[in-house]
This record gives structure tokens, C-alpha cells and sequence, in this order.
């Protein structure tokens, strides 16, 4: 068996978090950049529920850090 690179935790200050914590950190970091845009352009206008839309791109920027960035 070969080991792998994932990491099994990440230490912040002697404290120690799993790396999906972190991926969740940057997606909804991510999300409220987003979210930010579409109100200064006045894109939320088209959204019908937008708490229900920053959830879900909070979802989706988790994964894509998840995907991408973190290989958890």
C-alpha cells in the first residue's frame, strides 16, 4: 500500500480540524463573494428565494474546493 497525500488533519495553532472544515470555510467565503456581486450588479433581482441560492452555491463552492483545491 502506498500512502497518500491526503491530509488527515490540518493544524491551526496546535488545534486540529479535519480538511473538510476548510473546504466549507472557503466555499461559503467563496459564496458570499459571489452573493456580494449579484447585489452590487442587481442580478438578485432574477433570484426567487436568495437565502435558498447561497446556500446552494455555498454547496457547490464546497465541492469545487473540495474537487480542486483540497483532495479530500
Amino acid at each position: 500500500m502506498y500512502p497518500t497525500r491526503v491530509p488527515m488533519e490540518i493544524s491551526f495553532a496546535g488545534i486540529y480540524f479535519p480538511p473538510v472544515m476548510l473546504a466549507i470555510l472557503l466555499g461559503v467565503i467563496m459564496a458570499s463573494i459571489v452573493a456580494r456581486l449579484l447585489n452590487k450588479l442587481n442580478l438578485t433581482r432574477f433570484i426567487w428565494h436568495p437565502p435558498l441560492f447561497f446556500v446552494a452555491m455555498s454547496v457547490l463552492f464546497t465541492r469545487l474546493v473540495d474537487l480542486f483545491i483540497l483532495p479530500v
